[in-house]
């Protein structure tokens, strides 16, 4: 069973933006953070991107006749800013317009979202809608098969980010809502840049927290001879996150966050270059539902000529009872403290040449086969914006656990549960419950154009199982012969093979076409009660200005 996303997305660190060391399973796209502006002692920092992208999937849902494919072009506008005294004390701020809104006016006059016009035929403006799991019209809604994507209400503006910094002879203080970590990690990702391989990032993973980062080594040496670089070096890093605050007169429901870690920046080193490593711990806890959980997270990357390798890994470990705490209305199921243990892992090895590069990547993400109260929870997810190939996990699997969680959540609210878990049975297009081998082949035949070419080939760690149709299902003290996976089929371990492939040309190096395409065939783990699965092609096209 999974925990809620509350708990997948650990923050593992949180550094200042100009380290910005290279991972070797992403892109360096931007290669480096926006250029500093100096009027007097004032300095400005901006960016700004807007995509539009258009989708088509047929079928995404691969065991129906019903709700078989989706096409939709949607876009989104990304304003960052900072300004700074000296470069000492700076405030940073993040902004998404119109992030996932589609293209034209949609809806319906009677309901939301509304559209602006009362034909089709007359609209002369747009509005705000965004693609949702919705019910469908006199459907039975603890059904997943009655769920389907529909329009919702968009949002037209959202503040990612807004945080301040203050650099002191100490170290560096930083106060407010900010990213997660930097770059892309087994659990977090900032979101940030064009950096996935495959596809697009959303949002990212941002919190709201205290934190001070410092270089002790640097206290010991003499003051002309400090290194104050923030590209190298050890560092310490320390936070306090508030992640939730409910009814206000209560101080038991709050959760809380320390992290604590460090980590060595080395640009040369005798063995070669650009080494970084990371060894974090975080721990989080509440008092009203027994919250305790740890999480170690160990990275270590190096590039040694043209050879790059990397590994990121993550474990989560500890106890709550406050997934049983809602299970138990399904069968009366005792509420216990359940065992955390979660581990994710990636692991990447890359032969880089000035005309073309070869690349393997290693996926791995822990599952969890028993619903039931009594076990531990085991299944870790990738941060969505870690993309694992273009359309098995971001887009089938999104839509078969998106439909299964929302008649979940239905069943759990109609049972007066306290919370609803089954939120998080939705991947949202997370790698997780899977090992994958993914080798990749690019290809630049000119500075401007890269062709890219991959084959994604996944298992599931643990068989496919849907939590809340299983233990509705259970019928004895034994529940092994009451799992369905997510579409009602035999729970299975081969998700199935995912052909990949994305061209890109730039201009002027402030405007990219990306086309990329999949082929999935699907393997046991993604089938039907009848053992049904077909074969699912996506394409999709996007245009991306960025400054």
């Amino acid at each position: 069973m999974r925990l809620g996303p509350w708990l997948c997305l650990l923050p593992l660190l949180a550094i200042t933006q100009p380290a910005f060391a290279q991972e070797p399973w992403t892109d360096p796209d931007p290669e480096s953070p926006p250029a500093r502006f100096a009027i007097s002692d004032i300095g400005v920092r901006a960016g700004a991107e807007y995509r539009a992208q258009l989708t088509y999937v047929n079928p995404i849902a691969l065991n129906s006749k019903t709700d078989r494919r989706i096409g939709l072009i949607d876009h989104r506008l990304r304003l960052d800013a900072a300004i700074d005294y000296k470069d000492l004390v700076r405030l940073h701020t993040s902004i998404d317009a119109l992030s996932g809104v589609l293209w034209g006016d949609n809806g319906d006059i009677d309901k939301e979202p509304k559209s602006t016009s009362g034909s089709n035929v007359n609209t002369r403006n747009v509005n705000a809608a965004h693609l949702c799991v919705a019910l469908h019209e006199d459907a039975d809604p603890l059904t997943p098969s009655s769920y389907g994507y529909g329009l919702c209400p968009g949002n037209d503006f959202a503040v990612r980010r807004a945080y301040g910094e203050v650099k002191t002879p100490i170290g560096l203080f930083r106060i407010g809502r900010q990213p997660f970590t930097e770059g892309m990690g087994t659990a977090v990702a900032d979101g940030d840049g064009r950096r996935n391989r495959f596809g697009v990032s959303g949002v990212g993973n941002n919190v709201d927290g205290v934190l001070f980062a410092t270089k002790p080594l640097e206290i010991l040496a003499p003051k002309d001879e400090r290194d104050t670089s923030e590209t190298r070096g050890l560092f310490l890093i320390v936070r306090y996150d508030r992640l939730v605050t409910d009814e206000l007169r209560f101080f038991a429901d709050d959760l809380h966050n320390i992290v604590d870690g460090l980590r060595y920046l080395a640009p040369n080193y005798p063995l070669g270059r650009d080494l970084e490593l990371r060894l974090i711990h975080n721990y989080r806890w509440d008092d009203r539902n027994g919250t305790g959980v740890h999480a170690v997270s160990a990275r270590a990357i190096s590039t040694f000529g043209p050879f790059t390798a990397g590994v990121d890994a993550t474990v989560i470990a500890g106890k709550t009872r406050e997934i049983s705490s809602a299970y138990h209305v399904i069968n009366n199921d005792p509420i216990v403290d359940q065992d955390v243990l979660q581990i994710g892992a990636r692991a990447v090895a890359r032969f880089d040449q000035p005309m073309w590069t070869a690349y393997l990547e290693f996926d791995y993400a822990t599952g969890d086969a028993d619903p039931q109260t009594r076990s531990s929870l085991t299944q870790f997810l990738f941060p969505a914006d870690a993309n694992v190939g273009l359309l098995l996990f971001k887009h089938v699997l999104a839509f078969q656990t998106a439909r299964a969680s929302a008649a979940g959540v239905e069943l759990l609210r109609r049972l007066g549960a306290p919370n609803y878990p089954a939120d998080s049975v939705s991947t949202q297009g997370a790698f997780t419950n899977a090992i994958a081998l993914f080798p990749q082949l690019d290809f630049r035949p000119h500075p401007t154009i890269l062709l890219r070419g991959g084959v994604l080939v996944a298992w599931a760690e643990s068989p496919t199982v849907d939590p809340v149709a299983a233990l509705k299902a259970r019928d004895g003290n034994s529940i092994t012969d009451d799992l369905v996976n997510y579409v009602g089929g035999k729970p299975g371990r081969f998700y199935g093979v995912e052909l990949d492939g994305r061209a890109q040309w730039r201009f002027m190096n402030h405007f990219a076409f990306d086309l990329e395409g999949a082929i999935l065939f699907p393997g046991d783990a993604l089938q039907d009660k009848d053992g049904l699965a077909v074969r699912s092609v996506l394409l999709q096209g996007r245009t991306t200005f960025f400054f």
